[in-house]
């Protein structure tokens, strides 16, 4: 008898024994989260303080453009749990069945402000699909010794003869055709009838003759400016304007009384999330006002946050440049814009061919 409740107790102890060496490799695998995010969201003192309030750790891969993200992930397999991904891409994506719908009682956003407590955007058929966490403007960035403000109040001084050669703009059709289809009267600028398309379309062409370079990517743009071969730049704006300033060129941004477009950044969990339940930790945690604050202070691009209990917290320097100091000029901010989308009416390729033809 007292054989066998030794034989008992030996095989307690190796069933505990076996379980106790389960669950740490259990809990260390869910205390993981990969991260696919822009460069400069990689911020340490934005990640290693998730990782300090949650334990879990955070491995990240960057891209540099919406089009290397939307490859890195398509092309993708159980590898990112949590994708940052530009407004415009998140219908298509969902489409492609790679998007997890979201629980919105999950997600704490009541101190948002108004524009971004439901963006239309991160709705699919009225499923959450992303949750937003940061946007800015694409209006005009202009050299305030040569152009003053009254003159860059609209998008007509582009066609001046005082700007001719000395505009620039960054080689992607979105954000630039966006601000000129604002500037022919557009209120939806990515919708638009075939009619005003070609309308659209003479009017990118009618640029050509004013600019000073179509850069590749923003350093060579920022450098034609810093130099004073662009002197104006539509689709610029803060991100662009913060990193001039800080060189002390004379520079400001400006969104035309035509309007702007607004870029928008959201978190999205991707179907195939190896770690779904730390997705879900973080896309909370960034909803919170302390990550707003952090992401917002982030050394990288300058952006505007959807909370607004963040705005005490992030540098006022930021603020100003921004224009947003508080949550109600963040929404004043927001009502000017129309938010970046694909072309609706037309495909993207003919929206592509037309920038194409421009270069």
């Amino acid at each position: 008898m007292r054989n066998k409740k030794i034989m008992l107790r030996g095989k307690v102890f190796a069933i505990l024994l076996c379980a106790a060496m389960v669950v740490p490799h259990a809990a260390f695998a869910a205390a993981t989260l990969n991260f696919l995010c822009w460069a400069g969201v990689d911020d340490p003192a934005l990640l290693e303080s998730f990782e300090k309030d949650t334990g879990i750790k955070v491995q990240f891969k960057t891209f540099v453009g919406a089009d290397e993200m939307y490859s890195l992930l398509t092309n993708s397999k159980n590898q990112y749990d949590v994708v940052m991904v530009g407004s415009e891409y998140i219908g298509k994506l969902y489409a492609n069945g790679r998007l997890a719908t979201l629980d919105p009682a999950d997600y704490d956003l009541s101190q948002y402000i108004p524009t971004f407590k439901k963006l239309p955007l991160c709705y699919v058929k009225d499923k959450m699909i992303a949750i937003p966490i940061e946007f800015g403007a694409n209006g005009l960035a202009y050299n305030t010794s040569v152009i003053s403000a009254s003159e860059a109040s609209s998008y007509a001084i582009l066609m001046s003869d005082k700007v001719k050669g000395k505009v620039g703009v960054w080689d992607r059709y979105l954000p630039i055709m966006g601000v000129l289809s604002k500037s022919l009267g557009n209120a939806t600028p990515y919708d638009i009838s075939d009619e005003k398309f070609l309308t659209l379309k003479k009017t990118l062409f009618d640029l050509r003759q004013q600019l000073s370079v179509i850069a590749p990517n923003f350093p060579i743009l920022i450098a034609s400016f810093a130099r004073g071969e662009t002197i104006v730049v539509p689709g610029g704006a803060a991100f662009f304007a913060s990193a001039l300033q800080q060189q002390g060129i004379p520079i400001d941004w400006i969104i035309p009384k035509e309007g702007g477009i607004m870029w928008v950044d959201s978190l999205v969990i991707p179907t195939d999330a190896p770690h779904p339940d730390s997705a879900k930790r973080f896309l909370q945690w960034m909803c919170s006002p302390k990550a707003q604050a952090l992401l917002a202070n982030k050394k990288a691009f300058a952006a505007s946050v959807p909370n607004a209990a963040a705005y005490p917290a992030i540098d006022l320097k930021l603020r100003k440049l921004l224009k947003t100091e508080n949550g109600e000029e963040a929404e004043a901010v927001a009502a000017k814009l129309a938010v970046r989308t694909l072309p609706v009416q037309q495909t993207e390729q003919i929206w592509q061919n037309a920038w194409v033809e421009l270069k």
